[in-house]
């Protein structure tokens, strides 16, 4: 494990997986993430919640960073890119496209995607439903399909980990199975849904600014 990460190998190919709650994908030079929820902050605030206005930018800061560091040729968002109504948080993110031309951003669409189709129109933003490869098939929600590996979001994926002192923290994972990968939620301001953990699956807790193989 380098700066982080740690390496997972599936189909004999290896994924990188990020304490920024992203995969690199190598061999396709592609970053994967998922369930950014863009918006966020800006429909909390709308709400009369006591969000700062620095969350709102911590996400886009976080793209900036993976993208300027991995210079991959492709970003692949596996749902819920943004969270709500349209706002300026959407702005933002198209400054990143236009700051970003020779790379391609591919949106497989999540149940938050609900922006008008219009907002969506760059030349380097592409949108679908689902992406099938030979060994591998992404999408947002988890999908009946055992054929192929599943890969994918929707989840928001975490585990709770408890002290000697009886001290207990929540904290995000990436969960593999035999017919699914999911991916935490990239965003700021997303929950965790905490995982019943069993002995056939495996856990990858990201825990701050590091991922590890998690054994209960």
């Amino acid at each position: 494990m380098k700066e982080g990460y740690l390496e997972l190998k599936i189909e004999d190919e290896s994924f990188l997986l990020l304490p920024q709650r992203a995969i690199y994908r190598p061999s396709n030079n592609q970053l994967i993430l998922s369930d950014v929820h863009l918006g966020k902050a800006t429909h909390f605030r709308k709400q009369g919640l006591a969000i700062s206005q620095e969350s709102k930018l911590k996400d886009i800061d976080k793209l900036h960073f993976l993208i300027d560091k991995w210079n991959p040729q492709s970003i692949l968002f596996l749902g819920d890119l943004f969270h709500s109504d349209y706002n300026k948080e959407w702005l933002w993110f198209k400054s990143l496209l236009l700051h970003y031309p020779q790379h391609n951003f591919i949106l497989i669409e999540g149940n938050h995607d609900i922006l008008d189709n219009d907002q969506y129109n760059s030349p380097n933003l592409l949108k679908a439903e689902t992406l099938e490869e030979e060994n591998f098939i992404f999408s947002h929600y988890p999908l009946n399909y055992n054929k192929k590996l599943n890969i994918h979001g929707h989840i928001h994926p975490g585990i709770m980990i408890s002290g000697m002192a009886k001290q207990f923290e929540k904290l995000p994972c990436f969960h593999l199975t035999k017919t699914h990968l999911t991916l935490p939620a990239f965003g700021y301001l997303t929950g965790l849904q905490i995982l019943e953990q069993n002995t056939t699956d495996k856990y990858f807790l990201v825990t701050g600014n590091r991922v590890i193989h998690y054994k209960k």
